[in-house]
């Protein structure tokens, strides 16, 4: 499978739309290193053994790493999900906000208790299946 990773400079971009500050501005006070960490993780592999194979699972530790490690001063959350998106996007994933989320308030809390680390160990595999239900080829 040929997957399109997102880089550092689609995160900046993304950041700089979602924060609507610039892209150098958010690289001058950004832990930087911390958001390579995160938009690396997806492709982990060892031996040739992809960790995550799934692309829906791609998207969640993409987003976990993002929210968790926490490369920006401000809006680690909003850029995580959007970031989550265009993954998706890239790869030939459609979003479909489900039904009644047309506000984003349970995208949004979905967000949130990620950040708050409800969820523990399985909240990779419950943002995972979260994905796959709002998701289609």
């Amino acid at each position: 499978m040929n997957v399109a990773y997102l880089d550092l400079a689609d995160f900046l971009t993304i950041s700089e739309l979602v924060l609507e500050q610039p892209a150098e501005e958010i690289a001058r006070v950004s832990r930087l290193e911390l958001a390579e960490s995160a938009l690396h993780a997806p492709a982990a592999s060892f031996g040739g053994i992809e960790f995550y194979p799934d692309l829906a699972v791609k998207a969640a530790v993409l987003c976990t790493r993002l929210v968790k490690n926490h490369p920006l001063p401000d809006g680690n959350k909003r850029v995580g999900f959007v970031c989550m998106i265009e993954f998706c996007l890239r790869n030939g994933l459609t979003w479909t906000p489900p039904p009644g989320d047309e506000d984003g308030e349970a995208s949004a809390q979905m967000i949130l208790d990620l950040a708050a680390g409800r969820g523990g160990e399985d909240a990779v595999a419950t943002l995972a299946d979260w994905i796959r239900e709002r998701t289609a080829p």
